[in-house]
């Protein structure tokens, strides 16, 4: 359902920001309009999502669906972001060729951006990428531990050849998931190495620091040059990662490895519950005891995210 007569009072276009801002570059956007449009997409629907669409509840904590209109639903997004100290946002879009999630970043006006959710194996991708890049979105989310497939699967070549030709940025899902249908047989980051080096001035973000699989994050990036990591989510991996190691030696090791200009701060926070302060306070205190420039700090909180995914570029 478009939403025109609503989006066309959206909010005042976003001013590019400054050293000093945080963008979070990875959060999501979970609404009843926009779950129940997905749906009605679907060929085999999910019994949790309509179960979850049915109580109105969502996540792991069954928290309550907003249903607002996408103008509503930015105006209630961007507030949150700004009582959180937050510039900008960037959204993991699920749902592929969603006009909800059109309509809520015309409301939202460059305060939050998208990348948008396509599988990599399907024919019609690299027109979909096309017309969503067209539509605003910044960039793809992939999720080849969520969805079991490979990346270096020659059936995803012509999406990679449509992102180079556009220009536009990819991030991706490796390692643990909490999604039920995950497959971990499709979780190793290595997958990425060929793709990575056909495509070098495509930037590839992996997110959650690899979520589990750090090291093969590290060798992948020491080889491509475009790989960068996200920090986004609790990074509860790390219980589960051998040897044993704090959140500032993960930040450590990336920042060592790959360089601040190939770090992005996230948070992972969703729609349902409210947003993750505290792990931006967590991530930003340990970017600060590291020790870090001004100028690289500011690399990691905001300056990568413009540049990788034209954050402060006008919405076209």
């Amino acid at each position: 359902m478009s939403e025109t007569g609503d989006t066309a009072q959206a909010m005042d276009p976003a001013p590019p920001t400054a050293p000093g801002d945080v963008i979070d570059a990875h959060t999501h956007l979970f609404t009843v309009g926009l779950l129940e449009e997905m749906v009605s997409k679907m060929p085999n629907v999910p019994e949790r999502f309509k179960d979850g669409l049915r109580k109105r509840r969502w996540g792991k904590r069954a928290d309550t669906l907003p249903d607002m209109s996408p103008l509503e639903t930015a105006k209630w997004y961007v507030g949150r972001l700004q009582a959180a100290g937050v510039a900008k946002a960037l959204v993991m879009s699920i749902a592929p060729d969603n006009q909800w999630t059109r309509d809520f970043l015309v409301a939202a006006n460059g305060h939050v951006h998208a990348l948008c959710g396509i599988d990599p194996r399907d024919p019609g991708a690299p027109a979909l990428l096309e017309r969503e890049v067209a539509a605003g979105f910044r960039g793809v989310k992939l999720l080849p531990s969520n969805r079991c497939y490979r990346l270096s699967d020659p059936a995803c070549r012509p999406l990679f050849e449509k992102v180079a030709e556009l220009g536009v940025s990819v991030t991706i899902h490796y390692g643990v998931t909490v999604d039920p249908t995950g497959d971990m047989r499709y979780a190793d980051p290595t997958d990425l190495s060929p793709v990575a080096r056909d495509f070098p001035d495509t930037p590839f973000v992996i997110a959650h620091f690899g979520a589990g699989y750090l090291q093969e994050v590290l060798r992948v990036a020491y080889q491509c040059k475009n790989v960068c990591v996200d920090t986004s989510g609790t990074n509860n991996w790390m219980d589960y990662y051998v040897p044993k190691m704090p959140l500032s030696e993960v930040f450590e090791r990336a920042l060592t490895a790959l360089g601040p200009e190939r770090v992005l701060f996230g948070t992972d926070a969703g729609t349902t519950a409210a947003y993750r302060t505290w792990i931006k306070f967590q991530q930003m205190r340990t970017l600060e005891e590291l020790g870090l420039s001004a100028g690289d700090l500011d690399l990691v909180r905001r300056g990568n995210a413009v540049r990788i995914f034209r954050l402060d570029d006008p919405l076209t």
